[in-house]
């Protein structure tokens, strides 16, 4: 694998004759740029005829690796833009009834570079009344998977790398009973582009999965996050998604994603027990 690619100077020593790296067929959306496309220039689109092997996505080449589990130590880590908290005694709460006051579609990367004030952007699953973390209680440390994503063109050097942490806080109870989610966030911790390429992450709740897998005398909230990335030269755009479910009790599980070939992890549940696990898979729209 050849070093992350920052600029033209660099290019210059890959245009020679080199062995293409095998190219094997993934599940992702592919198709053909536009010649009026306003993200690139002549330059690039006259530098794309000379040498289009470096311009090429090996879609054999991208990966998203689970580097790490931690616990965060405290929920810093999401800036929680919610109400102030106010009595809810005179406030009709549904603890069977789960909702998601926060954010359901964000971007998390834009032209390669993390989305300005991305700390505020996360989802909850509260009960029907909730608007407010500090109105429950028993919130368990926030949990972090830490993944690896990066792609390749056609020489074997790295045009991607992006590093991003899927987190979320769980155990949360009203007066209680239930366990319910607040904080369910996709942060990027670094991300490299290589000349020439665009790359782009969005996250997404959509309402239909947010549900009670629990019972209305004890209620479990569960979600489905998907994420969906997209990468883009001058000849063409790559898209992908990964779907991740989550659960007030602190179960976390990837239903969904262009790698996941075999079937669940060792101590997964199975995909059909879970309520809300319908997978996510159609198109998210990039601004």
């Amino acid at each position: 694998m050849f070093k992350y690619l920052s600029s033209f100077s660099v290019l210059g020593a890959l245009l020679f004759a080199l062995p293409q790296a095998p190219v094997s067929a993934q599940d992702f959306t592919e198709k053909p740029v536009s010649i009026h496309d306003p993200r690139f220039n002549k330059y690039e689109r006259e530098l794309a005829r000379q040498s289009p092997d470096y311009f090429t996505i090996s879609t054999g080449s991208v990966r998203v690796t689970l580097q790490e589990v931690t616990e965060e130590p405290d929920m810093s880590y999401v800036r929680l833009q919610e109400e102030p908290p106010k009595d809810l005694n005179n406030v009709l709460v549904s603890v069977e009834k789960i909702v998601n006051i926060a954010s359901k579609l964000w971007e998390i990367v834009k032209d390669g570079k993390p989305v300005a004030n991305i700390d505020t952007k996360y989802a909850t699953a509260y009960p029907a009344g909730v608007t407010s973390a500090t109105q429950l209680a028993q919130w368990t440390k926030p949990k972090t998977y830490v993944y690896g994503f990066y792609a390749e063109n056609l020489y074997g050097g790295t045009m991607i790398d992006c590093k991003y942490k899927v987190s979320y806080t769980y155990n949360g109870s009203y007066k209680g009973v239930g366990k319910f989610l607040t904080g369910v966030a996709v942060i990027p911790t670094s991300v490299s582009v290589g000349w020439g390429y665009r790359f782009d992450m969005s996250a997404q709740v959509p309402d239909s999965t947010i549900a009670n897998v629990g019972t209305d005398k004890d209620p479990v909230a569960a979600m489905q996050l998907k994420l969906t990335w997209k990468m883009s030269t001058v000849l063409k755009e790559v898209t992908g998604t990964s779907v991740y479910y989550v659960q007030g009790d602190g179960y976390y599980d990837e239903i969904a994603s262009p790698w996941k070939k075999d079937g669940p992890k060792e101590g997964a549940k199975p995909l059909e027990s879970l309520k809300a696990a319908a997978p996510l898979l159609g198109p998210v729209a990039f601004d």
